[in-house]
């Protein structure tokens, strides 16, 4: 096997494409796909690139989707965060798993196909640059702009950073919704020697955010994990030992299963709260299974032929651009591991570069009998 998937990782981990910007990683998508054949069309919206390709003009269409940007680096970085560094059979560099890595897996495994076989069914490409900050102009006005071309696609994975340990070890067939919930807890100013007159709202909040942390809001189902809630800020600003604040706010995430609606989870919430307890809600992604079961089944085939076993089959990790892309066709995420994505120092294996190239060229190989 040639080393084209680290060539090509090399190059994007250079472009520091901090979302939402490209960095020129866009460019250098559309180059290496139009040396391989494929029609390319530039749909950038605002400061957002995004790109659809396509090889072939048959009814069947396999598309894969991504994204080109990262997150920053910030501080603590042992190697050059846009510089490809090899160490110990680990490839280091910002986005090498989450998701240069699997982009340079999949570009490579789209160059072996189309060198190894007549191709007899259309390949796509989705790329975006805003996935990180999951914005309004990236593959959800891609998506929209196929929907109006009634473009077709019979299926779309998405090379996201999805598995537990090992790349292409699990299947992502759809996610939680996500809700943030913003508490205020509103109470008398006065000097703590007054607490048994006045109160200590502070408190009776702590109380409730400990009740909420406790409630079990359901068991899970056949596709999803239970739902779950957590705090995640606790804010008072006082500076002062002596003075009980008038007020103190909380942030908490709640990702949950389709058990829940969010009117539903949002009534729940409010019914555990008292009126000197301010509540707003931000609603961001709901729960959803994003492939047939066909689909599913045909990828879980493919992968087990590559890897010997069959992988898990899951719900869990956070949202992407999926929630966009079910809109328009089966998608389902197949990627590395998750655990080393947006960290300090982030890396991939080599091993799990290799093996995504092999999962999905191996996909590829057998769409025709799909």
């Amino acid at each position: 096997m040639s080393n084209l998937h680290i060539e090509i990782l090399k190059n994007l981990v250079s472009f520091k494409s901090i979302s939402p910007s490209d960095g020129g990683a866009m460019k250098y998508c559309q180059e290496i796909l139009t040396s391989l054949g494929f029609d390319c069309i530039k749909l950038n919206f605002e400061n957002v690139s995004n790109l659809y390709a396509k090889i072939g003009n048959f009814k069947k269409n396999l598309c894969f989707a991504g994204h080109v940007d990262v997150v920053p680096p910030l501080m603590g970085w042992d190697f050059a965060p846009f510089d490809l560094t090899p160490s110990n059979g680990k490839l280091y560099g910002r986005g090498t798993n989450d998701m240069k890595g699997p982009l340079a897996s999949c570009f490579a495994a789209i160059s072996d196909f189309l060198k190894s076989r007549k191709q007899d069914f259309s390949i796509s490409v989705i790329l975006t640059s805003d996935e990180e900050i999951m914005g309004d102009n990236g593959t959800k006005k891609v998506a929209e702009f196929l929907k109006e071309k009634q473009e077709t696609i019979t299926g779309c994975i998405l090379c996201e950073s999805c598995s537990p340990n090992k790349s292409g070890e699990y299947i992502k067939i759809g996610c939680r919704g996500s809700l943030n919930v913003n508490l205020t807890s509103i109470g008398k100013q006065c000097h703590v020697v007054s607490s048994n007159k006045f109160g200590n709202h502070i408190h009776d909040f702590i109380k409730l955010l400990s009740s909420l942390a406790d409630c079990k809001l359901d068991y899970g189902n056949e596709n999803f994990t239970p739902t779950n809630l957590e705090i995640t800020s606790i804010d008072i600003e006082n500076k002062v030992r002596n003075i009980i604040p008038p007020k103190a706010s909380a942030k908490i995430n709640v990702r949950f299963n389709d058990l829940w609606t969010f009117d539903k989870l949002e009534d729940f919430i409010k019914s555990q709260i008292c009126n000197k307890v301010l509540c707003s809600f931000e609603r961001f992604g709901f729960p959803f299974i994003g492939s047939d079961a066909d689909f599913i089944e045909f990828l879980k085939n493919s992968i087990e032929k590559e890897l010997g076993k069959a992988p898990e089959i899951g719900t869990s990790g956070g949202n992407s651009d999926a929630i966009s892309i079910r809109e328009i066709t089966n998608v389902v995420e197949i990627g590395s591991p998750i655990e080393n994505a947006h960290i300090t120092n982030e890396y991939i294996d080599e091993l799990d570069l290799i093996k995504l190239r092999k999962i999905y060229l191996n996909i590829l190989k057998s769409f025709s009998s799909y």
